[in-house]
């Protein structure tokens, strides 16, 4: 098992994306502000665009973790560490 660690800290002026490896498939990431619901979204989408998943981001401890990926992929957790400011992805 590999972990990546990508940084975020929250602009609420600026999307995030990043570009993990999800059960052995590159995906294109995007956390996005969504001003009505004040709170961060992570959105996933495959090579040709098409968006697969759409949900809230929610912070996990340092300890224990809510998996923001659960259901869609298998062998893959994703992690949002807010204490140390990081998207942690474990394949």
């Amino acid at each position: 098992m590999s972990t990546e660690l990508y940084p975020f800290t929250g602009d609420e002026q600026q999307s995030m994306t990043f570009t993990p490896v999800l059960d052995g498939s590159v995906y294109d990431c995007q956390i996005k502000w969504n001003i009505a619901a004040q709170r961060w979204y992570l959105n996933i989408s495959d090579n040709s665009g098409s968006r697969l998943l759409t949900t809230p981001l929610i912070e996990s401890t340092t300890n224990s973790g809510i998996n923001l990926i659960a259901g869609i992929f298998s062998e893959t957790v994703m992690y949002w560490r807010g204490s140390n400011g990081q998207i942690e992805v474990t394949s």
